[in-house]
């Protein structure tokens, strides 16, 4: 069994090297790791390029360029899929230029696998970091589904097979797409397995923090098109507005 992992990045020099230490640091090595860059302009490749010596022996490295998305195509997920096309290792991870993994993230997530082999899901809780504390977020129930995101994509390692199955990233969500994949994942019946410890650490402020109008009018969206409960989205819409997420 051998994984690749996919870091999609654009002008993420302050963050990239850490990303890529992670995945040189991990105990079992990837047999692929391809970064797709959306034409960087502020060092992000020449980051890359000082470390892709530090790559390990036997693994494919490539660097993917991504050109600008045509009309209606969202940049992230048009960039998930852009990697996932060089793909042929058998466990893929979705690692976020400004997220880190631990170094036997990836020993502990082919051991799981290969104890749930019916399994085509692996979810783990995320440690949050900010600035001067860290917090973790666990998955949740896979019968949230139609309220919210029940397990941290970050979080998620997939086998290739159910990418095959279910589809690829929705590639009209900016931001939703994880959610929507997460969502087709369930319905279609992919078995999902929980692991109890983080894997991953993730800075602080993503997309979709960035830019939670959007991620909720998504959200609302993505939902309508998979539940079989109509007015659940509208409540769950109608709650994130109330809290703030």
């Amino acid at each position: 069994m051998s994984y690749a992992v996919i870091t999609i990045c654009r002008n993420a020099a302050a963050t990239i090297a850490r990303s890529i230490r992670s995945v040189q640091a991990q105990t079992v090595p990837p047999a692929q790791y391809i970064i797709v860059d959306g034409e960087s302009t502020d060092g992000t490749l020449e980051v890359v390029a000082e470390l892709a010596e530090g790559m390990p022996s036997g693994c494919d490295f490539q660097v993917v360029p991504q050109p600008p998305p045509p009309p209606g195509v969202a940049g992230i997920p048009n960039a998930w899929n852009l990697g996932l096309g060089h793909i042929h290792a058998n466990i893929i991870f979705l690692l976020n230029a400004d997220d880190w993994l631990e170094p036997d993230a990836a020993e502990t997530v082919l051991a799981a696998f290969a104890e749930a082999p019916e399994a085509g899901l692996l979810t783990s809780p995320i440690r949050i970091v900010a600035d001067d504390r860290q917090w973790l977020l666990r998955p949740r129930p896979l019968w949230l589904f139609p309220f919210l995101m029940p397990v941290m994509h970050p979080g998620c390692f997939v086998r290739r097979w159910v990418y095959d199955r279910v589809g690829d990233f929705d590639e009209r969500y900016r931001i939703s797409a994880d959610y929507d994949f997460a969502y087709r994942c369930c319905r279609a019946g992919i078995p999902f397995h929980s692991l109890s410890r983080p894997l991953v650490n993730m800075q602080w402020g993503g997309a979709a923090r960035q830019n939670l109008p959007t991620a909720r009018r998504e959200t609302l969206e993505i939902a309508r098109r998979h539940c079989r409960v109509p007015g659940l989205p509208f409540l769950a819409y109608a709650l994130r507005r109330m809290l703030g997420r």
